[in-house]
């Protein structure tokens, strides 16, 4: 622009700024700031603004170069805003710095600063995250004290925190609290309490949740939906989980790929095989999960041979490529079944594919090789892959104390 004569203006370097910030160039940022500066083009409130936030964003070594982004732009003569208070207030509770946010808020006090309701939600955030319950409540009767109402974040905030705190009980008594106060709540309200009521095992209750969710026109999302099959599936009322499935594209919330994996494994599980093959067929284009769900209840049934099928299958035609879980799921089927030396020929595919083995695969395979009767080349396997830091002294100890055990019972068997 400067080439053909035309001088940017201060809009068109924020949403430079901006751009830069927004894929973590902050240093090529500070120098088109200093640019500004010694040009004819003024830096605004936004364009320190935009500077301060991504300064915060750096953790907590940011905040003293945020400060002093803060200090800089007073100098110039420049006045904050609440968007700039609050992003620093933010910055501060984001990195656990509650108290010296408070500070901040005392030292801008006397200059006519005063909180907003987006303040007190930013504070009590910072509070409750750090598990101080009775301030963050002495917080919100502060906040209502002096005239500011508390809306519908500040509702969601305790909720999403309470539940946390598994006191799911009491954020259906705020849920109630804020209806009565006249707020409507909103997902982030509902989110927390359906997955904390599904965490324990109360998923009827999420379920009756849900249906006042949509009788108030707040639509319930996939994710909602999916943390309830999930649960039902968990309890084994499959068949109820397959009849909310089956509703899911009526009430335009259609299914997706973690849906179907959780409907198909329970389905599988409970016996019904041809009908979650089938609905694997027709469902969206399937993921490694459920890849990996068909390939680990394949090997559950000792259908071996299959899930190798499906797992040459990924490697040569799939577009969604084995990854070191779908190795270990079949290694460990092998081994099951003391096939040690297919699974040691699938550990060597594996890295032939590019595909390296974790600690994981070489800990399934020594395994097998113990179960299988060679408890001594197990044993060096393991001390071998010990030394060369392969598998951790934990696992380690582990195994070995496993193949002791072993032992004690392989003399029993041969002395009776």
């Amino acid at each position: 622009m400067k080439i053909k004569g035309f001088a940017p203006d201060v809009v068109t370097y924020n949403i430079l700024l901006g751009s830069l910030c927004s894929r973590g160039m902050l240093h090529s940022a500070l120098k088109v700031k200093n640019q500004l500066l010694d040009g004819n083009c003024k830096p605004t409130v936004v364009t320190y603004t935009i500077l301060i936030e991504a300064t915060l964003l750096q953790g907590r070594n940011g905040i003293d170069d945020a400060m002093k982004l803060f200090d800089e732009m007073l100098q110039t003569g420049l006045q904050p805003d609440m968007f700039t208070y609050n992003s620093i207030i933010r910055g501060m509770c984001r990195e656990g710095f509650v108290d010296r946010a408070f500070e901040f808020i005392s030292s801008i006090s006397c200059k006519g600063y005063a909180p907003d309701v987006m303040t007190y939600n930013i504070l009590l955030r910072g509070l409750l995250n750090l598990g101080k319950w009775e301030a963050g409540y002495d917080l919100v009767s502060d906040m209502v004290a002096k005239g500011c109402a508390a809306n519908v974040v500040t509702y969601s905030v305790l909720i999403s925190f309470l539940c946390r705190d598994r006191k799911v009980e009491e954020g259906v008594g705020l849920l109630k609290d804020m209806k009565e106060k006249g707020l409507v709540p909103d997902g982030y309200c509902y989110d927390p309490l359906i997955a904390a009521l599904c965490k324990e095992s109360k998923v009827d209750l999420a379920i009756e949740l849900l249906d006042v969710m949509t009788s108030e026109g707040c639509v319930p999302d996939i994710v909602n939906y999916n943390t309830v099959l999930a649960s039902l599936c968990k309890k084994n009322r499959a068949g109820e989980a397959l009849s909310v499935f089956e509703k899911l594209s009526e009430m335009g919330c259609p299914p997706n790929a973690s849906s179907y994996n959780t409907m198909f494994s329970a389905l599988w599980s409970n016996g019904h095989k041809a009908r979650a093959l089938e609905m694997l067929e027709k469902g969206v284009d399937p993921d490694g999960i459920t890849y990996n769900s068909l390939i680990s209840c394949l090997c559950r049934d000792g259908m071996v041979e299959e899930a190798i099928g499906l797992l040459v299958d990924m490697e040569s035609g799939s577009e969604c490529r084995p990854s070191v879980v779908s190795y270990n799921i079949v290694i460990l089927g092998l081994c099951k079944v003391r096939r040690v030396g297919d699974a040691i020929e699938v550990l060597a595919a594996m890295v032939d594919r590019g595909c390296g083995p974790n600690e994981t695969t070489y800990t399934l395979l020594i395994e097998g090789i113990g179960f299988g009767g060679w408890l001594n080349d197990a044993r060096d396997l393991a001390t071998t892959l010990v030394n060369m830091d392969v598998i951790s002294e934990h696992t380690y100890e582990r195994l070995y104390k496993t193949f002791c055990k072993l032992d004690v019972y392989r003399q029993l068997n041969l002395s009776v």
